[in-house]
């Protein structure tokens, strides 16, 4: 059966493991949240493959790091971690239920090229879910046909050439509450193994890369996006007043 359907969501981050959305975008859904926006996440798996933590452990961490972002609506697919596959029926279906219940407009995603295979699969089955939420045809049952405006890449292991740069500069501290929240990954407790989150070094090297981006468009702190597609203007509000390198904010 699908799932009853919410108030729409104006923007959706989609993420193969909690944790995944607060480190790539969490600063731009809480810039978002504060302005207004409805906005909502989705994990795709629980982590149950995690090094550290449990699901039970890592389902409350997401939902304190939501509340540090200002997010009430955070949701969690169930697909096996480690073996998220865009090309598996009912892992699709699952997706599209999902993205037909919330009805976002825009969506936020993980890059299709990434080191972690679940990263690579969860950019692949939201752009299969995408588009095909929005055929009539396709599981009739599954709920009203709908398909996002715009779904955009976040950067994770791998940086890219972005299409553009939001300035999170105004939620830069909500951003670090919200990835400390999930202490299994990123505290390095007595019982905890060492992964790359919790290396001394992971939160900054995050804020190097925040800082890396801000300063292309001359702000302090920025997360950077990309999109397959040109991006259009109904109107020139988007362009006027935006952020703009000023001469030497980026020396390369």
């Amino acid at each position: 059966m699908p799932e009853t359907p919410n108030a729409p969501l104006q923007i959706l981050a989609i993420g193969a493991h909690p944790d995944d959305v607060e480190i790539s975008c969490g600063g731009t859904l809480a810039v978002a949240a504060r302005a207004g926006y409805t906005v909502g996440i989705l994990d795709l798996t629980r982590g149950e493959l995690s090094t550290n933590g449990t699901p039970e452990e890592r389902a409350a961490e997401a939902a304190e790091a939501a509340r540090a972002l200002g997010i009430g609506t955070r949701k969690n697919a169930g697909l096996p971690d480690g073996a998220v596959h865009a090309l598996d029926p009912d892992q699709t279906r699952s997706v599209v239920r999902i993205l037909r219940a919330l009805r976002p407009s825009i969506l936020l995603t993980h890059a299709p090229l990434d080191r972690h295979p679940d990263h690579v699969e969860a950019s692949r089955i939201v752009d299969r879910a995408w588009y095909l939420a929005g055929l009539r045809q396709f599981d009739p049952d599954g709920g009203a046909p709908h398909r996002a405006e715009g779904r955009y890449h976040f950067a994770s292991r791998i940086a890219f050439d972005p299409t553009f740069v939001v300035d999170i500069t105004p939620a830069w501290e909500e951003k670090k509450r919200a990835i400390l929240a999930h202490r299994t990954q990123v505290g390095r407790g007595d019982a905890s193994r060492p992964t790359p989150l919790n290396d001394p070094s992971f939160l900054g090297r995050i804020e190097a890369r925040a800082r890396h981006f801000g300063s292309q468009i001359g702000v302090l702190y920025g997360e950077p996006f990309r999109s397959t597609e040109p991006l259009g203007f109904r109107s020139l509000d988007g362009l006027v007043g935006s952020a703009r390198p000023e001469p030497g904010s980026f020396t390369g």
